[in-house]
């Protein structure tokens, strides 16, 4: 059977040629670079906003608490939830810079072969995931999760720290009978 033509997703040929020997292409690092440098900018306003949520529900179960409408153990179960929120929030938006940073300093790639979904796309506030076989790994622009074909195989290349897909390309099966 003849083989079909070759898909590359977000990726330059010198780039995809770096990626096949598990390396960042000059392009993805400078991407990359940029995608962090952006992400500070987002995290500052993510948890300012979180503050002013704090702060709101702080007054209000502070006020709720002296009319006698929650009781003082709800009032403080409430405060150690919405304390605990932020904190898990923000550690763990620094913990996923530090590991794009990380991804960064080593510039290297591995590679990941299997299929997708494009139903398992979800979001979350930095980035999304997406489900290959039977990991999750993370998309940062979701343009490019939405270029897999389901039932396709792919080759992805992942940064291994934060596992994010930085580019991929179809490899097409000899003598698949299987069309979508």
């Amino acid at each position: 059977m003849r083989r079909p033509a070759q898909h590359i997703i977000a990726a330059s040929p010198g780039d995809l040629k770096n990626n096949r020997l598990g390396l960042q292409g000059p392009e993805q690092l400078r991407e990359l670079q940029r995608q962090i440098d952006a992400f500070q900018p987002r995290m500052s306003r993510v948890v300012r906003r979180l503050v002013w949520l704090a702060l709101i529900v702080t007054i209000a179960v502070v006020a709720l608490s002296f009319v006698r409408v929650i009781l003082l153990p709800v009032a403080l179960a409430i405060e150690v939830a919405v304390v605990g929120a932020m904190l898990y929030l923000t550690s763990d938006f620094n913990r996923f810079v530090q590991q794009l940073m990380l991804d960064r300093e080593a510039e290297a790639v591995r590679i990941v072969k299997g299929r997708t979904s494009s139903a398992t796309l979800r979001h979350h506030i930095l980035y999304y995931t997406c489900r290959i076989e039977l990991q999750s790994y993370r998309v940062l622009d979701p343009s490019l999760a939405r270029q897999f074909k389901t039932g396709e195989l792919y080759q992805f290349y992942v940064l291994p720290q934060s596992r994010v897909i930085i580019a991929a390309e179809g490899i097409g099966e000899k003598n698949s009978v299987y069309r979508v």
